[in-house]
């Protein structure tokens, strides 16, 4: 209960904090209205097969970026809100350009580190069960699940990078333990509602494209920073100590 507990937390600072939610958000906002404008609603229903038709063009790959950049902006901004209680001056959150960058270097590191020992496992998970499809798929999931158990337990590095601090791997790891059980529930929790809630727009989106669309850039939006709010939840649980009751 304590992992659904940090969700709800998450969940509450965003909406019980809408109006700045919204205008630290603004920037993501702005790029996923223009996403949707340019190229519907496949924006968000990417297709790794090029001769599909929700394939998209090459001209939405800078689009791809800026949705990059934005997110680092915003992650950052919102961390500092909640940590810092740092409030937007105006309709735009602060832009840290020092801050973002070092956040996206330290993202880019944990990234490799977890995602190279996901792919080793699931190759040689993959071999081990050449023969055993369900098994292999089974045992993939799991693989999947741990990696963003592993991801989360050590992803107190990126809030304490937005505030200007410096956290290793080694002191993120010993800090999440004691909430390692509560990161793992909390983590199966969100990859299935979020997959839940992508297959609803996509259905709606089937029927009625551009209802289907402006739901799935709300469960854009909602997914990104939602994510954002979980890593600042557990940090200031887990390294400062604050209470979620």
């Amino acid at each position: 209960m304590r992992g659904f507990a940090l969700l709800l937390q998450s969940f509450r600072l965003i909406f019980g904090n809408l109006s700045q939610s919204l205008r630290l958000s603004s920037p993501l906002v702005a790029v996923l209205v223009a996403a949707l404008l340019m190229f519907g609603p496949s924006y968000f229903i990417q297709d790794v097969d090029p001769t599909s038709a929700n394939a998209l063009p090459p001209s939405a790959f800078l689009l791809q970026f800026l949705t990059l950049v934005v997110t680092m902006w915003v992650a950052v901004a919102w961390h500092r809100f909640v940590l810092l209680e740092e409030y937007p001056d105006g309709v735009l959150p602060a832009f840290h350009g020092g801050r973002m960058l070092a956040y996206f270097g330290y993202g880019v590191l944990l990234g490799a580190v977890v995602g190279a020992a996901t792919l080793l496992v699931v190759v040689l998970v993959g071999l081990a069960l050449f023969g055993a499809p369900v098994l292999m798929i089974a045992a993939i999931m799991v693989v999947v699940i741990v990696s963003g158990w592993t991801f989360y337990r050590l992803s107190p590095i990126l809030p304490a990078t937005a505030i200007g601090k410096t956290m290793r791997m080694k002191e993120a790891w010993a800090a999440t333990k004691p909430l390692s059980g509560s990161i793992l529930s909390a983590v199966v929790v969100f990859v299935v509602t979020i997959f839940a809630l992508a297959f609803l727009g996509a259905l709606i989106g089937g029927v009625i494209p551009m209802l289907g669309g402006l739901i799935l850039l709300a469960f854009n939006w909602l997914y990104i920073l939602l994510g954002v709010s979980f890593l600042t939840t557990l940090y200031g649980v887990a390294v400062e100590g604050r209470s979620i009751d």
